[in-house]
C-alpha cells in the first residue's frame, strides 16, 4: 500500500546513480507500506525500499544495531529521500520465508525462532512508554502496557484514516470488534508491566530462514513495541491455524520455560485479543475481505474458548 509507483526501470536509474556495478534488479514482495527491489552492487546484495514513512526505516537501523548469534538482522546501509518519498537500502538476508515453509521444515524452524526471542529478551530498550516506539530514542506515547493495548479503537493516523467507516459496513467484523475489546478490557488487568523489544510482526515474510532450519534474517521492525516480550508468542499462538507447522503447545511450554506459569495464560488471551484487534482494524481498512472474515471467525473461536 505504499504510495510511491516505482517502477524496476526508475529503481535502476536511481541506483546506477548511487552504487557500482548494479544488477539483478527485481521487484519483491513488498510490507504493505513500502515498495521493495533486490539488486547486486559490485559483490553485494542488498535490498532497496521506497515508501513515505522514514520512521519505519529508522527503526530498522536502530534494531540492526542488535544484531548478535540467534538475533540476525540485515544492516541498514544507507536512509535518503527519493521520488517525493524516501527509501532505505539494507543488507539482503538469504533463505525462506518463514511463513511459506511446509509443516515440518516450520516447526523446526520455530524452534530456532524461539532462540532467537530469548536473545531479543535481553536488549536494552532505551526510553520510556510503551507501544509503538521510535528510533533514536525508543520512546513511545502511552503510559502503560495496559493502556496500549486497549487502545486499538483509539487509532485515528494517516496511514488508517476511514478505518471506521470501512469497518462499519461489515456488520459481523464491527460486532466482533467490539465484543473482543470489551472482553480485553475486561482482562487486561491480569498483564505485565515488563518493557522489552517487542517484534510485533513475525509472519508475513519478514523472518528468513537457512536450508538448516535456522533463523537466518530478521527484518521489517517497524511494527516494534516497548511492551512485554511474550506478546511475540502470543503473536505464533493466534497465527497457528493458518501455519499448521506451529505448533501451540511448542510456543507454550517454551513461554512457560521463559516466564512462568503464574498468569501466563491470562497474557496470552489479552495479547491475542489485541493482535485480533488490530488484525480486524486493519483489514478492514485495506479492503482484505476474505482475510477479514477469516480472522473474524477465529477471533470468535478464542472468545468461545474453543
Amino acid at each position: 500500500m505504499s504510495d510511491l509507483d516505482v517502477r524496476i526501470a526508475d529503481v535502476e536509474r536511481f541506483l546506477q546513480g548511487r552504487y557500482p556495478s548494479v544488477g539483478d534488479v527485481e521487484l519483491l514482495a513488498g510490507g504493505a507500506w513500502s515498495r521493495a527491489f533486490g539488486f547486486r552492487a559490485a559483490d553485494r546484495s542488498l535490498v532497496i525500499r521506497f515508501g513515505t514513512h522514514v520512521e519505519d526505516y529508522e527503526k530498522d537501523r536502530m534494531a540492526s544495531g542488535w544484531a548478535r548469534p540467534f538475533l540476525p538482522i540485515p544492516s541498514v546501509v544507507e536512509i535518503g529521500e527519493a521520488f517525493d518519498g524516501v527509501f532505505a537500502v539494507s543488507e539482503r538476508g538469504e533463505g525462506d520465508k518463514l511463513d511459506e515453509l511446509p509443516p515440518a521444515r516450520l516447526g523446526r524452524a520455530i524452534d530456532s525462532l524461539l532462540d532467537s526471542l530469548a536473545t531479543l529478551e535481553a536488549v536494552d530498550l532505551p526510553g520510556t512508554g510503551y507501544g509503538g516506539w521510535r528510533a533514536q530514542s525508543g520512546d513511545a506515547s502511552s503510559t502503560t502496557w495496559r493502556d496500549f493495548l486497549t487502545s486499538v479503537p483509539d487509532r485515528d493516523d494517516d496511514r488508517l484514516r476511514g478505518w471506521r467507516e470501512r469497518l462499519s459496513a461489515d456488520a459481523a467484523a464491527g460486532y466482533m470488534f467490539e465484543r473482543a475489546q470489551r472482553s480485553l478490557e475486561a482482562s487486561v488487568h491480569a498483564c505485565s508491566d515488563l518493557r522489552r523489544v517487542v517484534h510485533g510482526d513475525l509472519l508475513a515474510g519478514n523472518v528468513l530462514v537457512s536450508t538448516d532450519d535456522r533463523i537466518s534474517a530478521i527484518f521489517d521492525w517497524a511494527n516494534a513495541l516497548a511492551g512485554d516480550p511474550l506478546y511475540d508468542y502470543a503473536w505464533l499462538l493466534f497465527w497457528a491455524p493458518w501455519h499448521p507447522g506451529i505448533d501451540p503447545k511448542t510456543i507454550r511450554d517454551a513461554a512457560v520455560g521463559r516466564f512462568g506459569e503464574s498468569g501466563l495464560d491470562e497474557r496470552l488471551f489479552c495479547y491475542q485479543l489485541n493482535i485480533a484487534l488490530d488484525s480486524i482494524q486493519y483489514k478492514a481498512f485495506a479492503g482484505l475481505l476474505d482475510d477479514l472474515n477469516d480472522t473474524v471467525k477465529h477471533t470468535g473461536r478464542l472468545l468461545d474458548g474453543l
